[in-house]
């Protein structure tokens, strides 16, 4: 549809830019302030950059699974605009139905927590994959120990 370089191409190519051209610039003077803000703009564009490569995919996920857990058959907007919104929707919902108890028995409280956990991990894989890694060496570890 579109010339290259891509989107992604492009955030890709302003964070390398930033990262290894400005940024080092910055970290040995007394622009100290300028230094963070350009590390603060470097991982936004990372954090950009894997919400348009996983955003898709995560957005499919959490419509079935809420789909699942809310025991609807309701497809996902073609739109993505609307698909958002529509989830943000069914997300309030969600909350009201936790709020009104309908997720404190088993096996729907099971379910709710697989949701929850599963859209958590989805969410951290864009805004902090090593938050992720660190977490997975510490059980690594955890096992190791046993």
């Amino acid at each position: 549809m579109y010339d290259q370089p891509v989107l992604i191409e492009l955030l890709d190519a302003v964070r390398a830019h930033l990262e290894t051209e400005i940024a080092p610039l910055l970290k040995d003077s007394e622009q100290r302030k300028r230094y963070y803000q350009t590390l603060v703009a470097v991982n936004v564009l990372r954090i950009a950059g894997r919400e348009l490569t996983m955003g898709a995919e995560h957005l499919q996920a959490e419509w079935a699974r809420l789909n699942y857990i809310q025991q609807l058959d309701t497809p996902l907007p073609a739109d993505p605009p609307a698909a958002r919104a529509e989830l943000a929707e069914r997300n309030r919902k969600l909350c009201m139905q936790i709020n009104e108890g309908d997720f404190d028995r088993m096996p729907q409280k099971a379910a709710l927590f697989e949701h929850l956990l599963a859209t958590t991990l989805e969410q951290l894989q864009v805004a902090n994959p090593r938050f992720l890694q660190a977490l997975a060496l510490e059980d690594a570890d955890r096992e190791r120990r046993r």
